[in-house]
């Protein structure tokens, strides 16, 4: 079904009886980048089930054994900086991507760039999800600083991978349902990516967890700037600078900013008509055009390129204020 220049798609998947390798081979290559595959001398075969809108992409899959290496020459004949988010179902394997190597089995959840090289092993089979992490779609320095294993005794990690178990378990999807899901496990996905600065004990401690509160329920409003936010608290400006910086957080006016324009991008990432300016106007910011500068500032591109290049569509846009 397609919706606002966006459809829906699924496909099932089995390797060629007569060619099994080279068939896997074409169909990771399609699906997810250049990647080389080594097989073992037995028999082997897989199975997958790919579901798509725009840019949203997750694949639950079943492989014999087998190791895969993504080559710096693949990265670069791909130019795909994108990230994958690899939820083992069945088996084990492991992962190395740079220092980093890890043995994932289920109940783990590996967090990985497709644009750096990579190396996989399995020697049994596993059955696993692989969920595309569109460029930006989460905070490009926290994606960058990630581990390769997620902490799975966080809650937030355990409901990422409920989230996207339930993408490929539900069925009757359309564009806009299946993208408005995939935008709430990305949203898990980014907060599992914030190490939770520690916020400690004791009066200061409670400034910070009643600032960092004030501040979510509070964007949304234009009028809310960091001097109200340290009137509602009782202390002065420079004392609400300082205490958040003391805990990790960053100054008060960017972290205001930067929960209006993420929760912006959510919106944007729906296929479904929206209007920039209504936006803008419920997310906190004076205008269309400063919510503009902001989205670029954050994201590096307008919001109207990247809402394109998010649901696949080029930017279709009837008014100044209107993009569908």
């Amino acid at each position: 079904m397609r919706e606002n220049g966006t459809e829906y798609l699924s496909e099932r998947f089995s390797t060629d009886e007569a060619d099994p390798a080279g068939s896997w081979s074409e169909y990771l290559r399609q699906r997810q980048g250049s990647v080389g595959l080594g097989f073992g001398a037995g028999e082997f075969n897989s199975q997958a089930y790919a579901q798509n809108a725009g840019q949203f992409q997750v694949v639950r899959f079943t492989s014999g054994a087998l190791d895969h290496q993504r080559s710096r020459r693949d990265v670069r004949c791909d130019g795909d900086n994108s990230y994958r988010l690899l939820i083992p179902l069945q088996g084990r394997f492991t992962f190395e991507q740079g220092e980093s190597r890890e043995i994932f089995e289920p109940g783990r959840v590996c967090f990985f760039h497709w644009g750096q090289p990579l190396w996989m092993r399995h020697s049994e089979t596993i059955s696993a999800l692989i969920l595309t992490v569109p460029e930006r779609s989460v905070d490009s320095a926290r994606a960058e600083g990630g581990p390769l294993a997620l902490d799975d005794t966080r809650p937030l990690v355990r409901a990422l991978r409920s989230q996207v178990r339930m993408l490929v378990e539900e069925e009757g999807w359309t564009a806009a349902d299946f993208s408005v899901a995939c935008t709430a496990a990305l949203t898990l996905l980014d907060g599992a990516l914030n190490p939770s600065p520690g916020i400690g004990s004791g009066r200061r401690a409670l400034d910070v967890e009643r600032a960092r509160r004030l501040i979510e329920d509070h964007a949304h409003d234009p009028r809310v700037t960091p001097e109200a936010i340290a009137a509602m608290l009782g202390i002065g400006e420079r004392t609400l600078y300082k205490v958040l910086k003391s805990s990790g957080y960053p100054s008060p006016g960017v972290l205001l900013r930067t929960i209006r324009v993420e929760r912006a991008h959510r919106r944007l990432s729906v296929a479904l008509p929206i209007d920039m300016d209504r936006i803008a106007f419920e997310e906190g910011f004076p205008s269309t055009r400063r919510f503009r500068e902001a989205y670029r500032e954050h994201y590096g591109q307008t919001p109207a390129r990247m809402r394109a290049q998010i649901l696949g569509t080029l930017p279709q846009i009837d008014t100044e204020s209107t993009v569908s």
